[in-house]
């Protein structure tokens, strides 16, 4: 299991937050999933379907002067979303979660 946090910007706001996946496909699945449209402005539920079904296309780049880093971003009617992802950790156990 892996640790991956994603830094999102959106709107003039930064939104960060973590997910836990075996491989990075998974956590940016899961990440689109478990956004709260509560916390992040101007988003709303529109924002976030249109956001999940921009998800199930999107390539990331590897930033290739940097280990366990990927970019991608995406154009949604409510503005422009960048996302920066950075493999944070490796969890051997669930025991580690709580660590």
């Amino acid at each position: 299991m892996e640790i991956y946090t994603f830094f999102m910007e959106f709107r003039g706001g930064t939104y960060i937050s973590q997910i836990y996946a075996e491989r990075l496909s998974d956590a940016v699945k899961l990440w689109g999933e478990k956004l709260d449209t509560n916390d992040i402005k101007h988003l709303g539920n529109s924002g976030k379907n249109e956001l999940l079904g921009e998800l199930k296309d999107i390539e990331l780049t590897v930033i290739r002067t940097v280990k366990n880093v990927w970019f991608f971003c995406l154009s949604i009617r409510k503005g422009f979303i960048t996302v920066n992802v950075v493999k944070t950790s490796q969890i051997e156990s669930k025991n580690d979660l709580s660590k």
